[in-house]
C-alpha cells in the first residue's frame, strides 16, 4: 500500500568502481563507462578526435567531481546560449567543441560515440541536480581579491616557484602533468586561454592539492603569463593556417626540432 505524502526512496547512484565490477551493462551504464574513460585518458579512448596530449581532467579535476574545479555535473544546465559561437547549445556541441578547442583535435559528428558516452557520463555525475539552477561551485571562482592588472613578469617568478616541479619550465608537463603550452597543449580558442576564467582555476586548485595558497593577485599573473606563450591556434582563424601549424609541427617531428 502507498502511503501518500511519504516520499519514494531514490536508488543511491552505483559509483564507477561498482558499474566496473557488474558482469552485465544496459546500454546507459556501458556508455558512462566508456565516457569516463575518455574524460580520464581522452588520447588513449577517443585518438580520432584528439590533438594533443591533455585528457578531460586535466581540467575538469578528478574526472569532474571537484567543486570549483570545473565539474561536469551540469548536464541540467543544457540547452543554454553561449557567446563563443554564438548559438544555443545543447551539451553535444558543448562536448565537440571541446575536443576542437582544449583537444586541438577534430570536431567529432554529433553521433560519434565518443560524445555519446561522454554525454552519458556527464548526465551520470548530474544526476540529483535542480535541472536549470547551476550546481553549487559549479566552473571556476570569479577572483575578486585582486588590487592590481596581471602582471605576466611576476606571474614568471610565480610560475618558477609554483609550478615548475609539475608543469617544466618550458612548460611541457612532467609525468602526468600535462603541458600548458607547445604543440602539445590546448589552444589558443580553449577557455582556459580565457585570463580571468584560467586565474579562478589556478587559485581554486593550484598547485595539485594545495589549492588557494598562492594570493588571487598570484594566480592572476599566472594566468597572464601562460595567456603569453605560445601554443597551437585558435581554429577560428583558418583552416589553412590550421593546415599550415600541423605541417610544421609534423615536419619538426621529423627533423626533431620544435
Amino acid at each position: 500500500m502507498l502511503l501518500v505524502g511519504l516520499p519514494l526512496a531514490v536508488a543511491a547512484r552505483p559509483t564507477i568502481e561498482e558499474l566496473k565490477a557488474r558482469s552485465v551493462l544496459d546500454d546507459y551504464e556501458s556508455n558512462v563507462l566508456h565516457g569516463y574513460d575518455i574524460v580520464m585518458d581522452t588520447p588513449r579512448h577517443a585518438p580520432r578526435y584528439s590533438g594533443n596530449r591533455l585528457s578531460c581532467t586535466n581540467c575538469h579535476l578528478a574526472g569532474g567531481t571537484t567543486p570549483d574545479g570545473l565539474p561536469l555535473n551540469v548536464a541540467g544546465l543544457y540547452p543554454r546560449w553561449r557567446a563563443k559561437n554564438g548559438v544555443r547549445n545543447g551539451i553535444g556541441l558543448r562536448i565537440r567543441e571541446c575536443f576542437l578547442y582544449s583537444h586541438n583535435g577534430v570536431m567529432p559528428p554529433a553521433d560519434a560515440p565518443e560524445v555519446l558516452a561522454v554525454a552519458a557520463y556527464i548526465n551520470y555525475l548530474s544526476e540529483g541536480e535542480v535541472i536549470g539552477k547551476p550546481p553549487k561551485h559549479w566552473g571556476v571562482p570569479t577572483l575578486t581579491g585582486t588590487n592590481q592588472d596581471p602582471n605576466p613578469a611576476m606571474g614568471e617568478m610565480v610560475y618558477r616557484r609554483a609550478c615548475v616541479s609539475c608543469h617544466a619550465a618550458d612548460g611541457s608537463g612532467v609525468g602526468s602533468a600535462p603541458p600548458l603550452w607547445g604543440p602539445a597543449s590546448y589552444s589558443a580558442g580553449a577557455g582556459m586561454n580565457n585570463v580571468q576564467k584560467a586565474a579562478g582555476f589556478i587559485w581554486a586548485n593550484m598547485p595539485l592539492g594545495a589549492g588557494r595558497s598562492l594570493t588571487q593577485q598570484e594566480a592572476l599573473d599566472v594566468a597572464a603569463y601562460l595567456h603569453l606563450q605560445g601554443r597551437p591556434v585558435d581554429p577560428r582563424d583558418g583552416r589553412l593556417r590550421k593546415l599550415a601549424e600541423r605541417f610544421v609541427h609534423w615536419l619538426g617531428g621529423l627533423t626533431g626540432r620544435r
